[in-house]
């Protein structure tokens, strides 16, 4: 496999069909977006008065990823949406890329009804949603599980896989440029001190790399900052305590 192809192709990860979700679940169509989205909505009957929570999982997840948190923020009160990025899960298309998530999340949410109480997203995920805030979305409170700031790492990681010289990560960096519409170097993940925000993020991390996380919270004022141990890249969306804080947080405001 490429170089190209590793930054573009996810793994397809898919639950099984009959794998348990909380009661309420309804198919949320996603109009005008491609390719086809899966998208689920729970407590869609509580009207638009309810808190709406979107959930958003990493590069290679799926919306099972994040089933951890439904079931708890339905019994707040709140309407909850989820959605399989594009090429992963059951949503339609084979490459994909963060710009695409970006634009997931955009139409998701206005899918959905539009005013955000809070968003989490996880991962690359957390990435999408500071991108997306930084193109006029507004996430209500933003909860980022682990996320990527720096988005020249993964270029980096398969170059030193493939063992690519200089001009052969060069040639890697054009092929995505070419993919996304404009130069990867250029997408800086940047905070914004009129969205409350929490990050959180596992010290022993080997995915995302807690000190770039603490880079991006460093240039976030206001970002509240909790380090646990021990949970690694996906413990942390099954950990009692960090759900905890992660729904505290999330619906502090409503």
């Amino acid at each position: 496999m490429e170089g190209r192809d590793l930054y573009l192709l996810p793994e397809r990860r898919l639950a099984p069909p009959a794998l348990p979700e909380p009661a309420g679940g309804m198919v949320l169509v996603v109009p005008g977006f491609t390719p086809h989205l899966a998208a689920r909505i729970w407590g869609a009957d509580r009207g638009p008065t309810a808190p709406l929570i979107v959930l958003v999982h990493d590069w290679e997840g799926q919306i099972y990823d994040m089933m951890p948190f439904v079931q708890p923020l339905l019994d707040a009160g709140a309407r909850v949406v989820a959605f399989d990025a594009p090429a992963h899960g059951r949503s339609a298309g084979e490459e994909t890329h963060v710009l695409d998530m970006v634009r997931a999340i955009r139409a998701v949410a206005m899918a959905a009804g539009g005013s955000v109480t809070a968003s989490i997203a996880h991962g690359l995920g957390a990435t999408a949603l500071a991108l997306a805030m930084q193109e006029g979305f507004d996430p209500g409170r933003a909860v980022l599980l682990a996320p990527l700031a720096d988005l020249m790492l993964p270029v980096r990681q398969i170059a030193q896989v493939l063992r690519l010289d200089t001009d052969g990560e060069h040639d890697l960096t054009l092929a995505i440029d070419q993919a996304l519409g404009r130069p990867l170097a250029g997408l800086h993940v940047r905070g914004n001190a009129e969205v409350p925000a929490l990050l959180i993020h596992s010290s022993d991390d080997r995915i995302m790399p807690v000190a770039d996380a603490l880079h991006l919270a460093a240039g976030w004022p206001g970002m509240a900052v909790h380090l646990v141990e021990g949970l690694g890249h996906r413990r942390l969306l099954s950990d009692p305590a960090v759900q905890g804080l992660v729904l505290g947080f999330a619906l502090a405001s409503a």
